[in-house]
């Protein structure tokens, strides 16, 4: 079907601890239904917003969107127990970044996150005008060792992108393992992006987690900025993939 852009629709999706999870399915302005779609899981502590120029990008390749907070950012804080927030840096500093995200690891059960993805995507599969044949999952920081993790469980996964993808042990001791176990797992196409000085070990986790692996690219970046502060420096290679293994032909 070719038709007008389709209104966008806001998710509502219950986590498996009962906190809500909230979203939005974006629909590109043209192109041929049923749409590719691609599921944003942003880092900390950010919301989905963070994802505006990739969202417009996708939009141009014809892939849907469905950009969500993360727990407890964002609109996604409500739970049976009350509102429940991430912590946030009090302070400018590195160790002041740090103590708010492990704190808010404990607090808000991060290491749900990977569930919480795989949640959303079975949301966004069944929608009108989606194709579950054509899904993909993009995470930076937090979120992108979150995809990595929620991919095996996707079907129709048709790729996978990672932006600075941080965090793992958040997921427990194993979890940069675990990780790798699953892009091990998948066979499906995977483009893990990095600075080559993130300081949450973005640049080390896409060298790990890529060795090795005929289907998984790696690319980094001179610097330090980490997720999606090197969206720029990295655009045209991950557009090109994502038009290659995601978009229709």
């Amino acid at each position: 079907m070719r038709g007008d852009r389709l209104s966008p629709l806001e998710m509502t999706v219950l986590a498996a601890d009962g906190l809500v999870l909230k979203g939005t399915l974006a629909y590109p302005p043209r192109g041929d239904a049923p749409y590719p779609l691609a599921v944003l899981a942003h880092q900390y502590p950010a919301t989905r917003d963070s994802y505006a120029p990739l969202i417009a990008d996708l939009h141009e390749l014809g892939v849907a969107t469905l950009a969500f907070d993360e727990r407890g950012h964002g609109a996604s804080i409500q739970s049976p127990s009350g509102p429940r927030v991430i912590d946030s840096p009090n302070g400018f500093d590195l160790a002041a970044f740090g103590a708010a995200f492990m704190s808010s690891i404990a607090r808000l059960e991060f290491r749900r996150i990977a569930d919480d993805i795989a949640r959303v995507a079975g949301w966004g599969a069944v929608q009108n005008f989606i194709d579950a044949g054509r899904l993909g999952l993009v995470g930076a920081s937090i979120g992108g060792s979150g995809a990595a993790l929620a991919a095996p469980a996707i079907p129709g996964l048709s790729a996978l992108v990672t932006i600075g993808a941080a965090g793992a042990p958040a997921f427990g001791a194993d979890g940069p393992a675990r990780c790798r176990a699953a892009l091990e797992t998948i066979r499906v196409p995977a483009f893990l992006a990095s600075s080559r000085d993130d300081p949450f070990d973005g640049g080390a986790n896409a060298t790990n987690w890529s060795a090795g692996l005929g289907h998984v690219t790696s690319k980094l970046v001179p610097g330090a900025a980490h997720a999606m502060a090197i969206y720029f420096d990295v655009r045209d290679e991950l557009i090109a993939f994502l038009r290659a293994h995601l978009a229709r032909p």
